[in-house]
């Protein structure tokens, strides 16, 4: 059985190997194997990673390639037996300022925020694996004022069919952002909108699903009044949020500050659930050669009987707001029940001495007696320009439920 297995795992592997060589000449491509010791219970190794399951041994692959206004992304995992499409897609210039976006990815908005040290996105962060989605994206100058711009898009994408969804629930996605720069000032409000919809179960039939409901899913317009219900709900799942952020760049230096305020209804729109949402600052280089985040979380206004807000979850689309079994957001926000949270996060990364690096995450939830979720990789880079050599050598350490270390180690390299 295990030498089928790894037979199983070699196949997998050259199919890798073998897709990646089609654009060696072209692409740039990293290769990486990653070795750990116990991952079954390591927060930062369930959580905030891709929507992986945990193993000892992982292979991927990744590539990037620009040509004629086309860019082009493949990435590749195989974990033991498991085989991951990662965040792969091909993005093509339409016109002017627009473009049309096809693949499996993750999102196009909140686009200053640092993914590798953050405790995620309210709404689509690294939780889970990217959706397959298309979606088109623009941006437009102010012709009487040059600073001001706006940026814009609208995606389409899919979960997946399962034992609670018999007909696989579509995503509409869509956002709007006004961004403002003045000297080493930048400054921006967004405004992004999610909703589930179509898709049916066996306890409930098919959801609504025509091009007339995709336009009242468009508006948040009401669906059909339920038996029992007291009125008409909105058509879908939908949730969103205000964004606000504020950068300011001197030289090397950049300080940052930004508010992604959750919605879910019209009483989150106007603020009632108070300062709901994801706080964040972040300095880069006010240490040389360090980024330094602090973000506080908070989703305590959920729940409380004047708006019955549930910001995961859902009556009809009980799975709430995940994708093949990952919540979509930030992983401290529970998809399958209501708890309201307060999560300190603190992310650190930055370079020690020449080509040695580190990155370290810690976040814990202050309104409970938790445990403290910390993750520490150091990493030492290789400079060597020949065409086949090892780039990188990583060692990760992280703690479990039961506050005990795990050790793992992470090679990258190029053929």
């Amino acid at each position: 059985m295990l030498n089928r297995l790894r037979k199983i795992n070699f196949k997998k592997f050259a199919v890798i190997l073998l897709i990646s060589k089609l654009f060696a000449q072209d692409f740039y491509n990293n290769y990486g194997i990653q070795l750990n010791s116990n991952p079954s219970n390591q927060w930062w190794a369930k959580y905030n990673n891709f929507g992986q399951d945990s193993s000892k041994i992982k292979f991927d692959y990744s590539g990037k390639y620009k040509k004629n206004e086309i860019d082009y992304n493949v990435s590749i995992s195989l974990l033991e037996d498991k085989f991951h499409l990662g965040e792969s897609y091909i993005k093509s210039t339409l016109f002017k300022n627009t473009h049309i976006k096809i693949g499996k990815y993750y999102r196009d908005f909140s686009v200053y925020m640092n993914d590798d040290i953050s405790s995620g996105s309210i709404l689509i962060s690294n939780n889970a694996q990217p959706m397959p989605k298309v979606g088109l994206l623009g941006s437009y100058e102010l012709k009487k004022n040059e600073n001001i711009n706006f940026t814009f898009g609208i995606a389409h994408a899919f979960f997946k069919k399962n034992n609670i969804y018999n007909h696989a629930p579509m995503l509409h996605e869509k956002f709007l952002y006004l961004n403002y720069f003045k000297g080493n000032n930048n400054f921006g409000i967004g405004f992004v909108h999610e909703a589930m919809w179509a898709g049916g179960t066996e306890e409930s039939g098919k959801f609504p699903q025509s091009f007339k409901d995709f336009l009242k899913v468009f508006i948040s317009a009401d669906g059909p009044q339920l038996d029992g219900e007291p009125h008409a709900n909105a058509l879908g799942n939908h949730l969103g949020i205000w964004d606000f952020y504020y950068k300011n760049i001197v030289r090397e230096k950049i300080f940052k500050i930004y508010y992604q305020h959750f919605f879910e209804d019209t009483s989150g729109l106007r603020f009632s659930n108070k300062v709901d949402g994801l706080w964040g600052l972040e300095l880069e280089n006010y240490i040389p050669n360090t980024q330094l985040l602090v973000e506080y979380l908070q989703t305590t206004e959920q729940d409380r009987a004047r708006y019955n807000d549930a910001y995961y979850n859902h009556y009809q689309y009980t799975l709430g707001w995940s994708y093949d079994g990952y919540t979509l957001g930030n992983p401290f926000i529970q998809h399958l029940e209501v708890r309201p949270v307060k999560v300190l996060h603190l992310g650190l990364s930055g370079e020690i001495y020449k080509d040695y690096f580190y990155q370290f995450k810690v976040a814990r939830e202050v309104n409970i007696n938790d445990k403290i979720k910390y993750e520490l990789i150091f990493t030492k880079s290789f400079n060597d320009n020949q065409k086949s050599s090892i780039s990188g050598l990583s060692v990760y350490i992280l703690n479990n439920e039961n506050m005990k270390n795990s050790i793992g180690m992470r090679l990258t390299f190029k053929l």
